[in-house]
Formats: structure tokens, sequence, C-alpha cells
């Protein structure tokens, strides 16, 4: 299966979302197209294995920051999370910028289950852990802080960015944005403002 998702971010790359078809991959993967059928019923199951899997790598990302992070600053913990976020995104940066081009074709609802609750719940345990700061609604913090950093990213990869000058930046301004709106979200930042 994994060769199968590798090959299918490898046609996506080399082809674009409108010319990637089951075969394609099954070709790119050295398989049989029925073998392909037994794991993936269509191109939008195999598609949305692909999605799946990198949200959980995500996931895994952040719960590993967590194994690894004991009572920290609000910064530090900001510099980890974002740290961990775009990690994964600049890992393999040409297979991000393919699956924002597939996140965008398929109903991503789905997605946001099981996978995205893994990334928040380690998100909260790790803001959870911060040695000067506290949040009135730390579920709503996480969630915020993460869909920034996907915004951030988004458009870091997508078509918005102007340069590849912005990839490079990315590291940083995350842990820019994460630290400046957990500072402004924690309970200490709402009451000096």
């Amino acid at each position: 299966m994994e060769a199968i998702r590798e090959a299918t971010i490898q046609v996506l790359l080399a082809d674009g979302l409108t010319r990637l078809t089951t075969t394609r991959v099954a070709e790119r993967a050295g398989v049989s197209v029925g073998t392909l059928y037994q794991y993936f019923p269509n191109k939008q199951a195999l598609l949305f294995s692909v999605l799946l899997s990198h949200f959980e790598e995500m996931a895994s990302a952040m719960e590993a920051v967590g194994v690894t992070t004991s009572d920290r600053t609000l910064s530090e913990l900001a510099d980890c999370i974002a740290d961990a976020y775009v990690s994964v995104k600049m890992s393999k940066p040409e297979a991000t910028t393919a699956l924002y081009r597939v996140a965008g074709a398929i109903d991503q609802v789905r997605l946001s289950g099981e996978a995205f609750g893994r990334l928040e719940a380690a998100t909260v345990a790790l803001l959870d852990r911060a040695s000067d700061a506290t949040f009135a609604d730390v579920r709503r913090v996480a969630f915020t802080l993460l869909a920034a950093l996907a915004g951030l990213t988004r458009g870091s990869f997508g078509p918005l960015a102007p340069s590849r000058e912005v990839l490079s930046d990315l590291p940083s301004e995350a842990r820019l944005l994460a630290r400046a709106y957990l500072h402004s979200a924690s309970n200490e930042g709402r009451s000096g403002a």
C-alpha cells in the first residue's frame, strides 16, 4: 500500500491531478491495476488514502514532541509545535505541494475526524505543559493555532507564494505565528490586553 501511495505522489508531481489515473499509478508502483483495486476501489479512495496518511504523519510528529517534551515555557512549546507541524510539510516539499492540490479535489470532511483529533489532542497535551501560561479553553486555542499553521503552510506551498524563498522562511514564520498567537491567547496575555 505504501508503494502505491508513493507512486500516487510521483504521478501527481509528474502529470498533475487531472492526468492521474489508477492505471498510471499501478504502472508507477509496479503492480497490476487489479492489485491496486484490491486496496483502493477508485481514484477518490486512493487520493483519500494519500491525504489520510499525510495527516497521520503530522499527528505522529506532534505526538512525538509530547513524548520528548517536559514542562517548558510557552515560547518553547510554541516553537516545538510550529517545528513539528512544519517539519512534516518541509520533509518532502514537492509532495506537500501535490497534496495541497489533492486536498481541494476531494471531500476532506471525512479526514478531519480521527487524524485531526489526534493532532489536536497532542497539541492540547503540549499546551497543558506550559510552565508559565494557562488557557481558558485550551481546545479552542489548539484548534485556532493548527488552523493558522495550516493556512500559513498552504499559502507557502501554493500559488500565493511569490517565490521559493517563502519556503525557506516558513519555519521561522511558523514559530513567530505560534508564539504571538499563544501568548495573546493565554490567560496572562488576555488579562494584559
